[in-house]
């Protein structure tokens, strides 16, 4: 278990320098790598088609992509504050903000089978009980990988229990964690087959 993180961690420590979970601003998101993990405040202002919107704080102004699935409930103008948590896209040389989860002072409508938004750390028990495609925070151990799925499926370990958890290459960042090290981890809740697991979206050592 050890070696295998080790050498992934190893493999993208070399291949870029990229941020994780930092809070930034507009400004400082358009100066990050690729791929880079931001969260930013701020308004949105105005809605394009496509998923897209543009988000502004007190540096500037940013294109952001916000799937349907992503708002989960969430309605806002643009008097609402909000935080958004995602990845930075560059594409022909333009800067945006692949959004992966949003909270804000808007109001929430709640239906049938809605994910919902988690902003603190849960237990993986509370985990199991939360509806499909919500947002979860979890803190504990990466104790094992699992064989198949491209070697990216690994258990994760609270005090309450096991859950299985899909990290991408691209989502280790350059961090290097072993089983003694506690993560945070952050992503949306997959159920497949009666099975629960969480699609991680960003991961840092606490």
């Amino acid at each position: 278990m050890k070696r295998y993180i080790f050498i992934y961690g190893l493999i993208f420590l070399f291949s870029s320098t990229i941020i994780h979970g930092q809070a930034t601003t507009v400004s400082g998101a358009r100066n990050l790598p690729r791929d880079s993990w931001v969260v930013l405040t701020g308004n949105i202002i105005n809605a394009w088609s496509g998923n897209y919107y543009t988000f502004r704080d007190s540096t500037g102004e940013i294109l952001v992509e916000i799937e349907n699935s992503v708002w989960r409930g969430l309605s806002v103008d643009i008097s609402d504050t909000v935080v958004v948590m995602g990845e930075v896209r560059m594409s022909s040389g333009q800067v945006s903000i692949r959004v992966r989860a949003i909270a804000g002072s808007g109001e929430t409508i709640s239906a049938p089978g809605q994910g919902v938004m988690v902003r603190q750390p849960i237990s993986v028990s509370e985990a199991r009980v939360l509806p499909r495609n919500s947002w979860v925070i979890l803190r504990g151990n990466i104790v094992n990988v699992l064989p198949g799925g491209g070697g990216n499926r690994f258990i994760f370990r609270d005090s309450t229990g096991d859950i299985t958890i899909e990290i991408e290459r691209d989502v280790w960042r350059g961090l290097f964690v072993d089983v003694s090290d506690r993560v945070e981890i952050s992503g949306e809740l997959r159920i497949n087959s009666g099975q629960v697991s969480i699609r991680v979206r960003a991961i840092r050592r606490i």
